[in-house]
Formats: C-alpha cells, sequence, structure tokens
C-alpha cells in the first residue's frame, strides 16, 4: 500500500514538474568571431546559462565549432549551419551560429532563407519533456549603404512576415539578433509588427519611440558596454507566446543594462547587475553589444479554468484624470514583488520625476502625481512603469 502510494506521489511530482518547465533563450553579437574573446565569452554565458542561443556576426566556418568548444559547456551542441562572406556592401552572407543544450530541446529541422541583408537562419526545436516546439528565426539586419539600407531591411522583414505567414496561428517563434534598427517608426520595425495580416511579432519591452539618444529609453539599449545608448539586439515574440497557454514568455532582460547607465560604461559605478567587476569588464571587451535573453514557460495549460481566472497580471492603466492640473493618479498591477521605478519623461526624454523607487508586493498599487510646486508647463508627458526587466509606458497630458 506504502509503495503504491509512494509511486502516485512520484508521478504526481513528475507531472506538475514535466508539465511546466521554463527555458531561455539568448541573442548576441560576438563581434567578429573568432576574435580571441573565448574567455569572456565563457564567464558571461556561464552567468546567464541560456537554453539556446543565437550569435551573430561569425566570420568564418571555424568559429562555430571553435566558439561550442571554447566558449561553451559540454551541455551544447551546435547547428549545422553554413557562414557565408558577405559582399562589398556586408550583404548576402550568412553570420549566424545557434547552439543549445540537447538534454533539454531537440532541433529537428535548420533552414537557411535568402533574404536582402543577410541569410534568415530558421531553427525549429522541440522540448524534450512537454513536445511544445519553438521556432526561432536568427537575424542580421545590418545594411549598406545610406540611405539604402532601411530599404533593404524592410525587404528582409518582408521575407520573414512571408515565411510566418504560413505558420499556423498557435506556432511559437520569435526572431532575435541585431536588427540595426534606431527607431520604433523604421518601415521595418512597423512591418514586423505589423498585425494587418497574420504572422506578426510582438515587443516585449513594448518600446515606441526613438531608442537613440534617449533616457527615456536606457532600458532598451544594447549598445554598447562601454556606451551605452542606442537598441540594436532584441527578441521578439509570436502572438501565441504572448498569449496564456501552451508556452508563454515570462521574462526579458538585458545582461549588464540595469536602466541606469544611459550614455556611459556600465562599469561607471554601481550596476545591480554585477557585484563582480570582473563580468561588467568582460561585457566590455568581449563585444559592442550586450547579450539579451528571454524566459518561457513551456507546457503551460490552456483549460477554460485557467484561461478565466483572476490571476494578478503585470499591468499600467491610464492615469486618472487625464488631461489634469495639478494631480493625478497612475495605477498599476505587479504579479510578484518587484523593485519598481515609476518616471516622468517630457517629450525631449528628460526625465522630470521619480514617484516610485523602492520594492513593492504583488497587487495593485498606485501613485499621485503632483505638478502643483513644480515648473512643469503644459504639454505631453510620458510615464514609465519599470519592474524588473519589464517596462511599460503611458501617456498624459498636463494643463496648465
Amino acid at each position: 500500500m506504502k509503495r503504491k502510494l509512494l509511486l502516485s506521489l512520484l508521478l504526481a511530482l513528475n507531472v506538475v514538474l514535466s508539465g511546466q518547465n521554463q527555458i531561455r533563450v539568448m541573442s548576441y553579437n560576438l563581434l567578429n568571431y573568432p576574435n580571441n574573446h573565448d574567455v569572456n565569452f565563457k564567464k558571461i554565458i556561464t552567468q546567464i546559462n541560456p537554453d539556446a542561443l543565437v550569435v551573430v556576426e561569425m566570420i568564418s566556418q571555424t568559429g562555430i565549432n571553435e566558439f561550442l568548444n571554447h566558449s561553451l559547456s559540454v551541455e551544447y551542441s551546435a547547428a549545422a549551419v553554413n557562414i557565408q562572406a558577405s559582399d562589398a556592401y556586408g550583404n548576402n552572407g550568412n553570420d549566424c551560429g545557434f547552439y543549445y543544450k540537447s538534454n533539454i530541446l531537440t532541433l529537428i529541422e535548420y533552414k537557411a532563407i535568402p533574404a536582402r541583408t543577410r541569410v534568415i537562419s530558421e531553427f525549429k526545436l522541440v522540448h524534450n519533456i512537454t513536445k511544445d516546439t519553438l521556432i526561432i528565426f536568427g537575424v542580421h539586419l545590418k545594411a549598406y549603404p545610406e540611405p539604402d539600407n532601411q530599404t533593404k531591411r524592410l525587404s528582409t522583414v518582408n521575407t520573414l512576415r512571408t515565411r510566418t505567414l504560413q505558420l499556423k496561428p498557435t506556432t511559437n517563434y520569435i526572431v532575435a539578433g541585431d536588427f540595426n534598427i534606431f527607431t520604433s517608426t523604421e518601415p521595418a520595425f512597423l512591418r514586423l509588427l505589423d498585425q494587418s495580416s497574420p504572422g506578426y511579432f510582438y515587443d516585449p519591452q513594448n518600446a515606441v519611440g526613438d531608442w537613440t539618444d534617449n533616457q527615456s529609453f536606457a532600458f532598451t539599449h544594447t549598445y554598447s558596454p562601454s556606451y551605452l545608448k542606442s537598441r540594436l539586439d532584441m527578441i521578439l515574440v509570436s502572438k501565441s507566446l504572448n498569449e496564456k497557454g501552451g508556452a508563454d514568455l515570462v521574462d526579458y532582460k538585458i545582461f549588464g543594462n540595469d536602466g541606469n547607465h544611459f550614455a556611459k560604461s556600465i562599469t561607471n559605478g554601481y550596476n545591480s547587475w554585477f557585484s563582480d567587476i570582473s563580468i561588467g569588464n568582460a561585457l566590455i571587451s568581449a563585444s559592442d553589444h550586450l547579450p539579451v535573453y528571454a524566459d518561457f514557460l513551456f507546457g503551460v495549460t490552456t483549460d477554460v479554468t485557467a484561461k478565466n481566472n483572476n490571476t494578478i497580471t503585470f499591468e499600467l492603466n491610464q492615469n486618472y484624470p487625464n488631461p489634469f492640473n495639478p494631480t493625478t493618479v497612475i495605477s498599476y498591477q505587479l504579479p510578484v514583488r518587484r523593485h519598481v521605478q515609476i518616471r516622468v519623461f517630457d517629450l525631449l526624454g528628460r526625465e522630470v520625476a521619480t514617484l516610485v523607487n523602492e520594492e513593492k508586493e504583488a497587487g495593485t498599487h498606485q501613485s499621485t502625481f503632483n505638478t502643483q510646486h513644480t515648473s512643469l508647463s503644459s504639454g505631453i508627458y510620458f510615464y514609465q512603469l519599470k519592474a524588473g526587466a519589464l517596462v511599460l509606458t503611458k501617456k498624459m497630458v498636463l494643463l496648465r
């Protein structure tokens, strides 16, 4: 009897453990690898510990195995990609490599999709326990010369959207890499997020505006670790990953960017990402980009009960009243305890107020923005909620 009970408990525990499994997908520009920075790469990757890794700027075929053997642990396998040199304008080549933990994921298909900038690499994986599938598109949208580079990026994105249009609405897919895009208004980025047809992507950072040289978008910046003020690297996700059920996006981070190092080195003063300065130095030495990663939970229930429960989500509400004078209330929700920042920016991206900067428990909270004793003039302002790596931004109007 006791043995049967023990077996039942073990079976139930196995169902719980195998029913929900988290994997980490990382994207990193290696800055023309091989480049004699394996010690730094190994330190960085050991800290992040990804289950799948997309790399770009792999400039030689020999680099694929060299990076596997010198920068990664024995858990990883390499996809059999074909590295191809680009033309004189940096186009039409393939510099994308891919690595994965074969004890967690199985690579079942690889495709190289010809594109206007560089090849779009498609990696189809299956989770070894939950059997959920994930398609990862690796891209490097660097293109020359100006101003034709935007046209080439748009062409490549249209090629990608043609491919994602062929996928079922329930397919889990992401695109990761170095996008070389500086603003959300560039046509290529607008096309990636264009919901007028299936196969579109979501931006987990919900960043709408000009990212470069803009402090209000400091949380998005990946370039460069020694002078951080541009967003180039990112991971965008499919509709199915952005919604409850099957596989879900649960977190998104830029390793080394704590949001407080705009236009300066990530090692300038305190950085919440590392107490060991050698990690910051490794990030600066290894590449002129910071790595980006996202966590996904596989095996998430899709039944009606789960979809209709009252679970608190990460949410930033519209301020009330809006327009306002002199005070307005900002409310927000947290699914878990997090360190929270609520900051207000003007149209030029200058911070004009910090309303919250402290730990908050899970639940619903509110903060009051009082402009009575300030010199702020009438106009449009942005308020931004940052909780961990999650960021939401909304617009409000002050009328004096």
